[in-house]
C-alpha cells in the first residue's frame, strides 16, 4: 500500500514509517525542512516538502495514495499560545484529505488524545462520541476536528482515529513521565500526587506505531481505537486481530 504519512519525522512518526515499511508499505512522508527529508529518506522513505499550509500539496498526495496517516500538528504554534490557530490548521487539513479521499474506501487515520474525555474514571473506546461535547475552542476544537474524521464514513472513507494518551514514552524521550524517572534516579525517591492512586495511561511509541499500522490495514469506517498500555483500557480487539505486542492493551469501536 502507498500511504502518505504527516509529521512523519515526529516523535511519533519517526516509529510509524519504518513500522509501515517492515509491513511492506510504501511511504511518502511530509517534510518540512532539509533535515526531515533527510531522515525519512535515510528510513526508507520518499520525501516530500511541504508543510500543512500547502492544502493543494496535501490533496494531490492524498488522491496519489492508497491510504493516508495524519500525524502532523503545529506544535511550536500550539505551545506558545497559539492552539487554536493550530487547531485551525489541522482542521482545514482533515478537510481536504477528506476532500480527497471522498468515495475512494481508502484508509484515513488521524492521532487524537485521550486527555480530558471523561476525569475521574476510566475512559473507553464510547465516550466522546457526541459531537455537541466538542463545541467550544481550544483543546475541544481539536476533538472537533476526530468527530469530522469519523463522519467521514459516511462519504465513502474508511477514516479512523487513534487515541494517544499523555505520555507516549520510548528510547530518547524527553516527556513528562521521563523527567519523573529522572528525577527519581537523581533523588532516590518518587514523588506522586495525593495519596498515589491518580491513574496515568501511557504507550510505548513502537506499540503505538504497530497499532496505526494495524489499523490503517484493518480498522472499520468510524473506527475509534485507544493506543493505552499498562491495562488501563480494555482490551476491545476482535480475537482474530489481536496482534498487540506483550503488555499492550488496544481497541477499536466500530
Amino acid at each position: 500500500m502507498r500511504v502518505f504519512v504527516t509529521g512523519a519525522s515526529g516523535w511519533i512518526g519517526s516509529a510509524v514509517v519504518p513500522e509501515l515499511i517492515d509491513a511492506g508499505h510504501q511511504v511518502i512522508g511530509l517534510a518540512r525542512s532539509d533535515a526531515s527529508a533527510a531522515a525519512l529518506t535515510a528510513a526508507g522513505a520518499e520525501a516530500l516538502r511541504g508543510t500543512l499550509d500547502d492544502l493543494g500539496r496535501l490533496r494531490s498526495a492524498a488522491a496519489a495514495s492508497d491510504g493516508v496517516i495524519h500525524l502532523a500538528f503545529k506544535h511550536d504554534i500550539a505551545f506558545s499560545g497559539g492552539f487554536e490557530a493550530a487547531a485551525d490548521a489541522d482542521r482545514r487539513a482533515v478537510e481536504t484529505f477528506g476532500e480527497a479521499l471522498a468515495g475512494s474506501g481508502r484508509p484515513f487515520l488521524i492521532a487524537s488524545g485521550t486527555a480530558g474525555l471523561v476525569p475521574g474514571r476510566v475512559a473507553t473506546e464510547w465516550d466522546g462520541l457526541d459531537p455537541g461535547s466538542a463545541a467550544g475552542s481550544g483543546p475541544e476544537i481539536r476533538r472537533a476536528t476526530a468527530h469530522l474524521t469519523l463522519s467521514l464514513a459516511s462519504r465513502g472513507v474508511r477514516s479512523s482515529v487513534v487515541r494517544l494518551p499523555p505520555t507516549v514514552h520510548g528510547d530518547g524521550d524527553h516527556g513528562f513521565m521521563a523527567t519523573l524517572v529522572g528525577v527519581a534516579r537523581d533523588q532516590g525517591v518518587s514523588g506522586y500526587i495525593g495519596d498515589g492512586a491518580n491513574r496515568w495511561p501511557a504507550v510505548h511509541r513502537l506499540d503505538a506505531a504497530h497499532l496505526f499500522c494495524l489499523a490503517l490495514e484493518q480498522a472499520p469506517a468510524g473506527s475509534v481505537l485507544h493506543a493505552v498500555a499498562a491495562g488501563i483500557s480494555a482490551c476491545r480487539w476482535p480475537p482474530s486481530l489481536r496482534r498487540t505486542r506483550p503488555g499492550t492493551s488496544a481497541g477499536w469501536l466500530p
